[in-house]
């Protein structure tokens, strides 16, 4: 993975960043964290990945092969950087997961940002929102 660029106007552009879980990537040494996104937890030792999870974040992997971009809105408290995403597949991959029903909006973030993709995946019943989904626990 090559890093294009990290300027000072808070833009982070790479290739095929490697992508942890369904709201989390990594461009070069840069850990992104797609900001108003909440995807299920991938397994981490011994507590066990939470249903969709792997899902999650293989949607993202499949958003994210060519082209990323993101421009930095916060840092969180683990250090990463809290972006707003774009793609080659998508140009908002915040909105994209939000809408697949794979990642729900943390409102305590996001204020409402991604409420209209969040209607959209609950109306469709996609992922989370699907007939007989396991529950996750509201962030």
């Amino acid at each position: 993975m090559t890093m294009l660029a990290i300027l000072s106007a808070g833009i982070i552009a790479c290739t095929a960043p490697n992508v942890h879980d369904g709201d989390t990537l990594r461009c070069g040494k840069t850990s992104i964290r797609l900001f108003g996104v909440d995807a299920p937890e991938v397994r981490r030792g011994k507590t066990p990945a939470e249903p969709l999870a792997y899902d999650a974040r293989d949607l993202l992997v499949s958003l994210t092969r060519e082209r990323v971009g993101c421009r930095v809105v916060d840092q969180d408290r683990y250090g990463r950087q809290v972006a707003r995403c774009w793609s080659s597949a998508s140009p908002d991959l915040n909105a994209a997961m939000i809408r697949s029903g794979l990642a729900t909006e943390w409102r305590a973030y996001s204020k409402g940002a991604y409420t209209e993709a969040q209607a959209e995946a609950k109306a469709a019943g996609r992922g989370a929102w699907a007939p007989g989904a396991a529950p996750r626990k509201a962030r």
